[in-house]
């Protein structure tokens, strides 16, 4: 390809203050990120790489799920599909790790490969389609820097999804999503609850899920589990205990 047809690489966002650039987390190889020349022409462009940034949505903080959740195996994946719900989950525990101002930098065809999907640079690959599926129901999205935004926390299934559901998960799925808080505890009843709840073999994310399920606002389920977690699974080995 020419050089004056080549599509341009955006330089790197530049943080809040204009100290330094956003670091880049490498995923897989080291191919350079979509640009958004790039994005506009998508079908004729094999793209092997592409710039990740997790989507923050304050009012999902309170009501949202993690990917990594029971809630969204059990009512999301009957909807998304394995390929978008795996997608998810893979961020999530990369987001984690991630700096205040760091973004990821996807090599697609090693991403794919972990997935169980195939990539070989265009649009119509199992892996692309994955990616515009989480787009399709609002998960994700591309800025004006052709940077894909991935939800950090996933929003109950809506009303109008439910017809893709098992008639059993449709009967299920508001005990899931109370959020109304019913429920009157104090903080340290809250604490000792999602204490049980791991003791009882619960994982993390399911704890909290379970709490809510009891009515438990999710904002107190999700601080009560991350204490409980601390506390007796990562205090247990260190000695320490996390004040109360």
């Amino acid at each position: 390809m020419p050089a004056d047809q080549m599509p341009t690489v955006p330089p790197p966002p530049i943080s809040p203050d204009g100290a330094a650039p956003t670091a880049l987390r490498l995923v897989g190889g080291t191919s350079k990120p979509l640009s958004a020349s790039a994005l506009e022409d998508w079908p004729d462009k094999r793209l092997h790489a592409l710039q990740v940034r997790p989507w923050d949505d304050p009012v999902l903080r309170r009501t949202g799920h993690d990917p990594r959740s029971v809630y969204v195996e059990r009512f999301w994946l009957t909807v998304l599909g394995p390929s978008a719900v795996w997608l998810l989950r893979l961020l999530a525990r990369e987001f984690d790790e991630l700096g205040p101002h760091d973004d990821l930098q996807l090599d697609l065809e090693f991403t794919a490969r972990r997935l169980g999907l195939q990539h070989r640079g265009g649009r119509q690959s199992t892996f692309i389609r994955t990616v515009d599926r989480c787009r399709m129901f609002d998960l994700a999205y591309f800025d004006d820097d052709a940077v894909l935004q991935v939800r950090r926390r996933v929003p109950p299934v809506p009303h109008q999804l439910y017809v893709r559901m098992p008639r059993e998960l449709r009967s299920e799925i508001g005990l899931w999503t109370r959020t109304d808080g019913d429920a009157d505890f104090s903080v340290g009843e809250i604490r000792l609850l999602a204490t049980c709840m791991l003791m009882l073999g619960n994982g993390l994310h399911e704890a909290a899920e379970r709490l809510v399920i009891l009515g438990l606002p999710p904002s107190a389920a999700n601080e009560a589990t991350a204490w409980a977690w601390a506390n007796h699974c990562v205090g247990s080995r260190t000695g320490r205990r996390v004040p109360r």
